[in-house]
């Protein structure tokens, strides 16, 4: 439920349906897209962060592929996502 706030400095009264457009606009996303070839790959990684829990057995898949491979784990992560996200974007 949208919880109405009305500003003490204004005077002029807000109807129903623009309180309605207002609320259920919150949850759209911004319909600019950014194409992902004008973004630097050599960026500073600060702009997200996620925790991903894991279960025993995909950890361990994770602690054997990027031991094999020389890779933190995190570089390791990292790595797939670009590569498996690359290799759907060539598919289409």
């Amino acid at each position: 439920m949208v919880k109405r706030r009305i500003p003490k400095a204004t005077t002029s009264e807000v109807t129903p349906e623009q309180l309605e457009v207002f609320a259920s606009g919150a949850d759209r996303l911004p319909s600019k897209k950014i194409a992902l070839d004008d973004l630097d790959k050599n960026a500073n990684r600060d702009f997200k962060a996620i925790r991903v829990p894991f279960n025993e057995y995909e950890y361990n898949m994770l602690d054997a592929g990027s031991s094999k491979t020389g890779r933190t784990k995190l570089n390791f992560i990292r790595y797939a996502i670009l590569k498996l996200t690359e290799e759907e974007l060539e598919k289409h």
